[in-house]
């Protein structure tokens, strides 16, 4: 998830850093005051869900403990943040696999990233010996899958999948949009009573590469926000004229993968566009972060992702529950 850097400057204001984040305006900052040296522990979860009437079934579900240590400061500069993994779980096989084999490789020390002077992410380095490890831990994670396939499956196309996954460019990614969340509010200063209205471009969940332009707005919880920390609340959603592109786009990859030659992509096309016809769709984000005032960490985050999609007077909701709480 991108920062809130498209936000206008009249209403994120960078202040510099005071002995307190609630200020005597009525507006609340969030400001890292962090130290070289600082260490926490937090526990990461992941629940996908889909929901068709009153039948619930999980179809992923993570958990990990992750460490956050500051390993940089500078007042100018600001932080660089070691991320390491201490435990996690996969439901997922071949997530589960690459974590092994990855471990098996690099140890439990992953990634690390640097902020602003005020806590706000900035970017990810690139992750040492990567490059030079990477073709062989691709082999390794393709023997994996197959083994747990029973010796079944295409070696050319995992192998291809597992190049995609383990690169710089796309653990990047997978980092940003991990750990940047946390750090969502950061840098910026917020009058309590108001609410912030912005757009956001979110990477599609259709697999097209396409970002799914969402209208938000985010507010300081007045009610739960004191001198100990601050909460704060995010709302976005994307309609179904937002979606109507993605949507077709979907339709295209159904006609392609149902069909080989013209006539039979014309016939598929208008079997599916026609179930496609009256169906509905929407996607909603949720987001509730406490963050410690004194210090600038989060105490919690808490991302909740509906999609609910209506076809043929058939409705099926998927549910997407992420979980950041600080342990110590």
């Amino acid at each position: 998830m991108r920062r809130l850097c498209f936000l206008a400057a009249a209403f994120v204001l960078w202040a510099p850093a005071a002995s307190a984040q609630m200020m005597p305006d009525s507006t609340v900052q969030v400001v890292a005051y962090w130290n070289l040296g600082d260490k926490h522990h937090y526990r990461f979860e992941s629940v996908k869900s889909d929901i068709v009437g009153t039948d619930t079934t999980i179809v992923d579900k993570s958990a990990e403990i992750v460490s956050f240590e500051v390993v940089a400061a500078d007042e100018e500069k600001g932080y660089r943040v070691k991320v390491t993994s201490l435990e996690s779980q996969f439901s997922d096989p071949m997530l589960e696999i690459i974590d092994r084999k990855w471990r098996e490789r690099f140890g439990e020390e992953a990634y690390s990233f640097e902020t602003g002077p005020f806590g706000d992410f900035q970017r990810v380095l690139p992750i040492e010996g990567l490059d030079e490890q990477r073709d062989a831990l691709v082999q390794e994670i393709a023997d994996g899958i197959i083994q747990k396939q029973g010796g079944t499956g295409d070696r050319e196309q995992i192998l291809d999948l597992a190049r995609q996954m383990i690169s710089q460019e796309s653990l990047t990614l997978a980092v940003i949009s991990e750990y940047a969340p946390l750090l969502l509010f950061h840098g910026g200063r917020f009058d309590l009573d108001r609410e912030y209205e912005f757009q956001d471009e979110t990477p599609s969940i259709f697999g097209s590469g396409q970002a799914i332009t969402m209208d938000g707005r985010f507010w300081v919880d007045e009610e739960l926000t004191d001198d100990y920390s601050a909460v704060l609340r995010l709302y976005k959603n994307a309609d179904q004229e937002q979606l109507t592109p993605y949507l077709t786009a979907l339709i295209g990859q159904l006609v392609g993968s149902l069909a080989e030659d013209e006539d039979e992509r014309e016939q598929a096309r208008q079997e599916v566009e026609k179930a496609y016809r009256d169906a509905a769709m929407t996607l909603e984000d949720f987001i509730f972060e406490e963050v410690h005032l004194g210090t600038g960490w989060p105490i919690q985050y808490h991302h909740t992702r509906e999609v609910l999609i209506k076809i043929g007077g058939q409705e099926k909701e998927q549910l997407v529950e992420k979980t950041v709480t600080l342990l110590e």
